[in-house]
Formats: structure tokens, sequence, C-alpha cells
């Protein structure tokens, strides 16, 4: 959004509120104090349009036709909290569907329960040791991409149902959490402790992961499967495959990218949609033009921002599909489209309905070389502790200054650790102060990014 603001000669003003899947579809549908009018322009989640809400919308005088847009695709990991030498001889937890909904479901509640320990060789958890599990208090995409994957796989074992709101057991070892913040912050924090997460979020802070089997009996963590191809895949196999999909204007609420076909397909995948109505006809033709000028900017993925926030693009017959299911929202007559500028069009490009790349913000400019060096010192810093060599301690270097937390878009918050020489590795001083001066300079780039992102807030 940032960069269509930035890149557009007339002003834009977009904004996005990233209050959860099931929360985007309620005010997409709108209620009797909007006069059942949408909140927004338009809706997006990780789940389809919940099929009573899909239906109050088709029951409405006259009927308010919706699209599905699907635009990219993000594993959903399991990730735990168990010491690195209390897990089995394998080195990670393993486990199967039948295990996690007995799990989730409140029937296995300690870590050395039998179904556990058949499926990890040596596990070696102090005997008793609850299973603290994390849920979503509100509804979630994430809770529905879980519940919705155990009830597919072992509904004999899964009694929870579907649905992005459960009615989780009321056991002392069930934690309910905040969104996507406060799952990590439970993962991260408790003990051994279980939670599911967007796998990109659980990757980024280093959590440990459960491995899955998927459909073709592999055995693998998520990350290891994105490595292969596999998100990418389970959404090839949703297109080609033998059922075919509904139409974009119909009832998607039975779609899924559960336990998809294929050696390398993670089997829990969300697809994250735009919801639109079809009809933009009323819209206000200035804003429709924003609105279509958004659309073709996220399924077309331009700039990579699939990939810069940690999703995965879809296969390019699911973008066919969903481009198509855009090319059928009709607009307002007469509406001045925006048009976009990729090569330099010499008098054109300078039009008030381009929107160009060669126009720039000098706050992306320096977000990006910041990042680069950060990127740059970070690879400094590995490369520093890994030829350190061992002899005696050497004294305590000095602490970096502790940073403000900047701001950072989708998958997830950023952070900055403080970082100071440990006495008990026995690097030697040359080491210490270096590492201490990359700590410093770390510190001080944080410092600035929290300045430009409030700077951005204040605008």
């Amino acid at each position: 959004m940032k960069l269509m603001e930035h890149r557009a000669r007339v002003p834009l003003l977009l904004t996005y509120r990233a209050v959860g899947s099931s929360t985007g579809q309620k005010e997409f549908v709108g209620d009797a104090a909007s006069s059942n009018r949408s909140y927004n322009h338009f809706g997006a989640g990780d789940i389809p349009m919940d099929k009573t809400r899909y239906d109050e919308l088709r029951a409405r005088s006259p009927p308010e036709i919706m699209v599905h847009l699907p635009f990219a695709l993000g594993a959903l990991g399991i990730f735990h909290n168990i010491p690195a030498d209390e897990l089995g001889t394998s080195g990670e937890l393993q486990l199967d569907a039948c295990a996690l909904a007995k799990i989730f479901s409140g029937v296995i509640t300690t870590w050395d329960h039998a179904d556990i320990l058949a499926q990890n060789d040596g596990m070696s958890v102090p005997a008793g040791t609850e299973i603290k599990i994390g849920h979503r208090k509100l509804g979630s995409s994430s809770t529905g991409g879980l519940a919705g994957y155990l009830n597919k796989k072992c509904p004999n074992d899964w009694s929870l149902g579907t649905g992005s709101s459960l009615n989780w057991p009321n056991k002392t070892n069930f934690i309910e959490v905040q969104g996507s913040p406060g799952m990590q912050t439970h993962i991260k924090d408790v003990a051994h402790s279980l939670g599911y997460l967007d796998a990109g979020h659980g990757h980024d802070f280093g959590f440990a992961e459960v491995a899955l089997t998927n459909k073709a009996g592999q055995t693998r963590t998520s990350k290891a499967s994105i490595a292969l191809g596999g998100v990418a895949d389970a959404g090839t196999a949703l297109v080609t495959g033998g059922d075919p999909l509904p139409a974009a204007s119909e009832d998607w609420s039975g779609v899924n990218l559960y336990d998809m076909p294929g050696d390398n397909t993670w089997p829990i995948v969300l697809m994250s949609y735009m919801y639109v109505k079809k009809s933009q006809e009323s819209t206000n033709p200035k804003t429709a033009a924003a609105l279509k000028a958004f659309i073709d900017v996220i399924l077309n993925n331009r700039d990579g921002l699939c990939e810069e926030f940690g999703f995965t693009a879809p296969s390019a017959a699911l973008q066919t599909l969903a481009l198509a299911a855009a090319a059928t929202i009709v607009y307002p007559v007469g509406m001045t489209e925006f048009v976009f500028e990729d090569d330099t069009d010499a008098l054109n490009g300078m039009k008030s309905n381009v929107i160009s790349s060669k126009r720039h913000s000098f706050d992306d400019y320096e977000r990006a070389v910041i990042k680069s060096n950060i990127a740059d010192l970070q690879s400094l810093a590995t490369s520093l502790a890994a030829s350190s060599s061992v002899g005696p301690p050497g004294p305590p270097g000095p602490q970096g200054l502790k940073g403000l937390q900047g701001e950072r878009g989708p998958p997830g918050s950023g952070t900055v650790s403080n970082t100071e020489t440990d006495t008990d590795s026995g690097s030697d001083n040359t080491i210490s102060l270096a590492m201490s001066i990359v700590a410093l300079v770390i510190s001080l780039i944080s410092v600035v990014l929290g300045f430009l992102a409030f700077r951005q807030a204040g605008k």
C-alpha cells in the first residue's frame, strides 16, 4: 500500500487493519448498524468466506455477489518449546495427525504419554510434564487451518469440529493467547509449550518445529518442505486435481489445501484470499480505480511482495484463475484507470493516472540501505563467531545499546536483541571487542529504524 502511495502522482490513501480473518469477514459483510454495507472496500483472509456469511450476502435484496481472489500461499507450522536434550534420537519432535488431534482436544495432556514416546525414540522429558497448549482466543485462520487438517486426517480422534473459532477444553494446560504476537510469546517463553503459527513467523523466531507426515508418507518440517517447493505444489495440486473448483463467485467454504498429494507437499497449507464485491458500480470512481490497481499489484505479485513477506506465490495455474476472477468485477462507467510504468515512458509517465516504479520515496530508499547494512553486519558477526578460537576466557565486552523496536510489515514484527560477550565461551579479547562493536552498530541502526517508523506513523 505504501509503495502505491509513493509511486502515484496523485495523492492516495490506502489503509488496512490486521484484525484476523474472522473479523475481516464480518466487516466485509456488514451489519444492521452499517445498513448491511461493507465497512471496507475489500477483505482478506487465509480462509474462504464462511458459508453462513456467504449465504447472508446472497440472500439480500438484491443479492450481493462476491469473488474470491487467491493471491498467496503459506504453511501453518506446529511449534514447541522442548529443550533439545530432551528430544529423541532424531533430534526433532515427530507427531502424526492423530496424536496432534488427541493433544489439541485435551485427551493427551503430558509429553511422556505413550503415543508421543512411541513416535520419538529416546525422548526424555521429565515424567508428568504437562503440554502447555497455546490457542487463539478469537477467531483466526490459523485455528481454522489446524482444525480443518485434524478433522480431515483423524476425525475419530478430533472432537472440536471445524471453523476459525473453537470451544477449547477447559483445562489448566490450555492457555488462550491474543493474535499471532501472543502465540509467539507463548511458544518462546513457556517451557514445554506447543502452539500453531504461520510457519514464516516461527522460522523468523527460530522456534523448534514438529515434523509432520504428508499424504505421500514423507516426514519433515515445514521449513524443509518449503525449501523443496512443497507449498506451491499444494496449490498446483488444487487446480490440476480431479475435482473442479467452484466459479469465483460461488461458495468456496469447502476449498482447502490440507493433505494434498505430492512427495514434497506440506500437509497444512493456507491460501490467502482477497474478498471483493463483484459490483463496484456505485463505488466512487477514484476509489474504484485505486482498488482495481491494488488488486493488480497483489495478484501479479509486483515487486515480489509475497516472497518479501515470507509467503509463497501461487503457481501459474492458480494465478491465472485469480486474474480471471478479478476480470469479472464491474467498475463504474467512465472510471479513469491507473496504469503502471515499469520501463521509462517519456511524457506519459507523468500523467496523473500513472503509478510509476520510477517514482521513489526517500523513506523507501533509506530503509533499503539500512536493511542492506544490517544484513552485512549480521554476516560479519556470523563470520567472526565462526572464526573465533577457543582460549582463556576474556573480559566481558561492553553491552550493546538497546535499540528501539522498528516497524516491520507482515509476516511479523521485527525485534533487535542486545549482544554481549559470553565469557564462558572462551573467545579471545579481539573477538569480544569486535562482536561488541557490531552489536553497538546494529543497535544504533535500530534506533534509526525506530525513528523512521515513528516518523512514518506520524504522517
